[in-house]
């Protein structure tokens, strides 16, 4: 069963938070190839609650 859209949009705001946290971590650690991949990654996530909403394209 599908999960409700509300906790889909949670769970992708949660997991974009987690990821550019990290990134900014490794940023500030020196890997900026690692920070890069992490910041895509979170926008994805960000990107995917905004659509969730209906907020965008």
């Amino acid at each position: 069963m599908k999960k409700p859209l509300e906790q889909r949009i949670l769970e992708a705001e949660e997991m974009a938070s987690r990821l550019l946290a990290d990134a900014n971590e490794a940023s500030e650690s020196g890997k900026k190839v690692k920070a890069e991949e992490l910041y895509n990654r979170g926008q994805f996530w960000l990107d995917r609650a905004n659509k969730l909403r209906g907020w965008g394209e």
